[in-house]
């Protein structure tokens, strides 16, 4: 089973915030047959992100690692199986088990099953829900000595509107500008849309699905907290960039109950 932790301490409010690439584990049969290690795993995972849902009331965290199952991919490609599927990482020690990949792929419809469920129960209660998909993304991909990649392509956080109408963009806008320029440690944060990552297929299959309820927006957020080699966070630049994004998210949704 694809394990996550789901709080939804109350369903009149609409907002469900999601860390699908939070997870690090895997199942022992399928670690056995992957070849990539611990640390190169974790470094292309999205550690942290559940901390980022878990602030807000209605939250599902993952804890299955994207290597075992990725959420944010079609059913066809969700299991990475060769380098090509995963950031050319040598990734399995051989071909996977037709009856293993069935259990895997039975796990992900299950997982999508349930999401759905709580997606209705939410719709139900407010009539619309807002959906942040959260995740991370690394900067330093040239090794623990070398440079940041430019800042001018690699935001601090980046809103990915690619999967929504466009009536929705001015809304985007707004919460952007809540969170541009917002002071982290003494240094102002740089939020953009659609630069690098525009979403996935996790927030286009539910914006298409229930595209008269629900808003689901891709975000990501640059590892500026932690060292995306070692792993090392530093707590206090991530507890203010939690409580600036918190703050500002709250503010924002606050507008959409005065239209």
């Amino acid at each position: 089973m694809i394990r996550s932790s789901y709080c939804f301490g109350d369903l009149n409010r609409p907002l469900l915030a999601l860390a699908i690439h939070n997870g690090h584990e895997i199942r022992e049969d399928l670690l056995k047959l992957t070849k990539v290690n611990d640390a190169d795993r974790l470094r292309e995972e999205d550690p942290y992100t559940g901390e980022i849902a878990e602030l807000f009331t209605n939250h599902i965290v993952v804890h299955t690692s994207r290597f075992e199952a990725d959420l944010n991919r079609n059913p066809a490609n969700a299991i990475y199986q060769s380098p090509e599927d995963c950031w050319d990482l040598d990734v399995r020690v051989s071909e996977l088990p037709p009856k293993l990949l069935d259990k895997i792929y039975s796990d992900y419809r299950e997982w999508y099953a349930v999401l759905y469920h709580q997606i209705h129960q939410l719709i139900q209660r407010s009539g619309f829900l807002i959906i942040l998909d959260l995740h991370s993304y690394n900067h330093r991909r040239g090794g623990p000595d070398a440079a940041p990649a430019p800042q001018e392509s690699n935001p601090d956080i980046i809103l990915g509107r690619s999967n929504l109408p466009e009536k929705y963009f001015p809304r985007i806008a707004d919460l952007r500008s809540r969170l541009d320029a917002k002071q982290v440690c003494g240094r102002p944060l740089d939020c953009r849309c659609d630069v690098k990552f525009t979403g996935g297929a996790l927030s286009r299959k539910l914006n298409q699905d229930f595209s008269e309820n629900v808003l689901t927006l891709a975000i990501e957020f640059k590892k500026i907290w932690m060292d995306e080699h070692s792993s090392e966070v530093n707590q206090r630049m991530f507890t203010e960039l939690k409580s600036v994004f918190y703050k500002a998210v709250k503010e924002w949704q606050q507008t959409w109950g005065r239209t």
